[in-house]
């Protein structure tokens, strides 16, 4: 289930309301919700859960809580027009073995995402290594 999902549902037990009562409060049919619940439906619109935070006077963490869930629970991914090949070959990738990946390989890829910038800057740069002095003995130099 998505994040907003979850806390579209938590915001509704909180409220203590039953899904019909949640949905005649908002002006939306029971089924709505519902999918909303379950997520087969993807996430509202930003008026959605506006007309949400204005009809039940939510608070800011409750806001807070359902923009942020909101944010993080999109469906769809564009890439943008001027993204390279390799971008492309790995989103489709991606796409195509979304419904199979192991946690561990999903934990992997949001390690790798959090990477700070700094490190990838230096990634890109090839890795130079100081010069060694060479030390030679006396013999080698001609000195007795």
């Amino acid at each position: 289930m998505s994040p907003f999902s979850i806390t579209f549902r938590e915001l509704r037990i909180f409220s203590g309301l039953r899904q019909a009562e949640f949905a005649a409060q908002l002006g939306y049919e029971q089924s709505y919700i519902s999918a909303i619940e379950l997520g087969t439906k993807g996430p509202p619109t930003v008026d959605f859960v506006a007309r949400l935070i204005h009809r039940f006077e939510l608070d800011e963490e409750w806001k807070n809580r359902l923009l942020d869930a909101l944010e993080v629970s999109h469906r769809k991914i564009v890439l943008p027009s001027e993204a390279s090949e390799e971008l492309y070959k790995m989103f489709n990738e991606l796409r195509r073995q979304l419904d199979k990946l192991h946690p561990a390989q999903v934990e992997l890829m949001q390690v790798a995402l959090r990477l700070p910038e700094s490190i990838l800057a230096n990634a890109a740069k090839p890795t130079v290594l100081p010069r060694r002095k060479i030390r030679r003995n006396k013999n080698e130099t001609g000195e007795a």
